[in-house]
């Protein structure tokens, strides 16, 4: 086969499609010696790095200076021209890292994550509700495949859409087994002392966007200071459209000394950072599978997520579950995962079992499976 991908969401800093991209990628090019990848990226200011592109024996890879917007705006709205044209091959599939398709002459696949942006459009930046809220239905039907990264957006689509339940294929996302790895205590101390880090904190991972449900999470904040001792928040994670308003809730409810955002930093000091907290804190209002959840708990962190979305499927018993919309409830679930030891030492032990259940290469495997039955068909 001769496989289109777009490569552009890991061109820079990755946060959710982009490292979904890189390490589907990354181990398709392990398990797959047979088939032909064609990567396309565009950028017209950032150059796609030779290191991050995937070690694919027969792979044809070209980074070209067009503008991002310019790009989407010719595929997006007239659906030209087709990813062939730039490898100037036909291609017998392509897959769409997103839920808008491809142009192409070959197969077209996507990947859905979540339909946040159709519940919560209001909550979603400019780019996303002008493509994907208008175009989701017209891309879905087009598709040959569908890719959800878990039974919840899988269930969603076909609620909503009138699809063949056959082309909607669940394959849930991986983690890097360096997450299983133990961390030395001189590393932890020297990670400690870099960042200042108190002795116990509650942690959060992930772009701070209104989808994240920062602002109510700082109300627990406050909460659990009142109810429990004061126990310090630590998020990182991008600046995104939410930041300023943070910004502005931390100061009305004078927790200035006691929130640390410290913006976006790399995977190895983050997988340091779930081993040094407490507590790993994640209300988001939606998410189609919720990724730091399992980094949390292959690192042996207690969590405590929202019941709502696909959160409780990826986390079952491991977790602890709270309504996302109530600070009350958040505060009260972060304080028990704070005094009860005995429950703390259940989640560790749970969730490092529940972590084992994903791993990049069972996704790749699926991936290249439904691929090859797209193909045949």
């Amino acid at each position: 086969m001769r496989i289109g991908f777009d490569v552009r969401p890991f061109l820079k800093r990755e946060t959710g499609v982009g490292i979904y991209c890189r390490n589907l990628l990354s181990h398709l090019a392990q398990i797959d010696r047979a088939n032909e990848y064609f990567l396309f990226s565009s950028s017209l200011k950032d150059k796609f790095s030779p290191q991050k592109i995937p070690p694919f024996p027969n792979k044809e890879f070209h980074h070209f200076r067009f503008p991002v917007r310019l790009i989407n705006l010719f595929w997006y709205r007239l659906s030209w021209p087709p990813l062939d044209y730039f490898f100037k091959t036909n291609l017998d599939l392509a897959h769409s890292p997103t839920p808008l398709i491809l142009p192409t002459k070959g197969k077209k696949i996507v990947t859905v994550y979540d339909l946040f942006f159709l519940d919560f459009p209001l909550l979603t930046d400019r780019e996303t509700r002008k493509n994907f809220t208008v175009r989701i239905k017209d891309s879905l039907l087009k598709a040959d495949g569908v890719i959800a990264i878990s039974e919840f957006t899988r269930n969603q689509l076909l609620e909503r859409f009138p699809l063949d339940e056959k082309k909607v294929k669940t394959i849930y996302l991986g983690l890097d087994p360096e997450f299983h790895t133990e961390v030395s205590a001189a590393e932890e101390e020297e990670v400690r002392k870099k960042f200042s880090l108190p002795p116990s904190f509650i942690f959060f991972v992930g772009a701070m966007e209104p989808r994240k449900n920062l602002l109510r999470l700082i109300e627990a904040l406050k909460i659990t200071h009142e109810k429990h001792q004061k126990t310090p928040l630590v998020i990182v994670g991008r600046e995104g459209l939410d930041y300023r308003n943070l910004e502005k809730k931390i100061s009305q409810l004078k927790l200035q000394d006691w929130v640390r955002m410290m913006g976006y930093l790399p995977d190895e000091e983050v997988k340091i950072f779930y081993r040094l907290a407490s507590v790993f804190a994640f209300p988001s209002l939606c998410e189609g599978f919720g990724l730091p959840v399992i980094e949390a708990m292959a690192r042996g962190l207690p969590v405590a997520t929202s019941k709502t979305s696909a959160l409780p499927e990826v986390g079952q018993d491991a977790a602890l579950y709270f309504h996302p919309e109530d600070p009350e409830d958040i505060a009260d679930k972060l304080i028990q995962a704070l005094e009860d030891e005995e429950l703390r030492q259940t989640l560790k032990e749970r969730g490092k079992k529940r972590a084992l259940d994903f791993d990049w290469h069972t996704t790749a495997a699926e991936t290249l499976s439904f691929y090859e039955q797209l193909f045949r068909k």
